[in-house]
């Protein structure tokens, strides 16, 4: 029996081997997952994800792809003038604490958020277009395709004009209640703009949850256009 010893001793140390090299090789696996988890979205690929709900209302990555390139395009307007040689300087500036690419995600997130907000509350009081506003609408849909698709745009996103006009004809409803809204309740309609007091009032009593697993892979700057070239 005292022969068998040395036998228990090594099979023991091939479980410990093996047990071992398990333990390594799943922590590989899911350190490998979790930065697969943060790598940026390819937006085109994932615009049924969805992004946020408020209200109990799903919004996807295509229904905020119209945010996505207006704000886009708005800070790369801000990072040509910064330096047209190289706006990338911009872009990936830290200001107050907080990059520039981050700040435009979040604006773009609560932008969406307000509009859709104003927008439940307008179909809920059967609000309708008149005929000058649907032809507002129909020309900022025009300009704003048009952009968007000169530069390859619609096709880095993989959306349609449709998306746009459907994103375009809710904020269009958005901001026609909100002048609403702000002259029931003896407000200007700026103060229920998104740095607005009342707005943030209006807000808090609202029930909404952004995913950021999602959101946070939105890589702004890089989804309608390229800030690097």
């Amino acid at each position: 029996m005292a022969g068998m010893k040395p036998v228990r001793s090594g099979i023991h140390k091939c479980f410990v081997t093996i047990a071992l090299f398990l333990i390594i090789v799943l922590f590989v696996a899911a350190t490998r997952w979790q930065n697969r988890q943060r790598d940026p979205l390819v937006y085109r690929e994932s615009l049924d994800q969805e992004a946020v709900t408020v209200n109990g209302q799903p919004l996807t990555l295509r229904d905020l792809a119209f945010y996505v390139a207006y704000e886009e395009a708005q800070v790369h307007r801000q990072a040509l003038l910064y330096d047209s040689e190289n706006p990338a300087r911009y872009w990936n500036a830290n200001v107050g604490g907080t990059y520039v690419r981050v700040a435009a995600r979040d604006t773009a997130m609560q932008m969406a958020v307000h509009d859709e907000i104003f927008y439940e509350m307008a179909m809920q009081e059967g609000i309708s277009l008149n005929e000058e506003e649907e032809n507002y609408l129909a020309q900022a849909e025009e300009d704003f395709w048009y952009d968007l698709s000169e530069n390859g745009g619609d096709k880095r996103m993989g959306i349609r004009e449709e998306d746009i006009l459907a994103a375009l004809r809710k904020i269009t409803y958005a901001q026609k209640y909100q002048q609403i809204y702000a002259e029931l309740h003896n407000r200007s309609c700026e103060d229920y703009d998104l740095t607005g007091k009342a707005w943030q009032k209006l807000l808090k009593k609202q029930e909404y949850q952004v995913y950021e697993k999602v959101w946070k892979r939105v890589s702004f700057g890089s989804v309608s256009l390229d800030y690097e070239k």
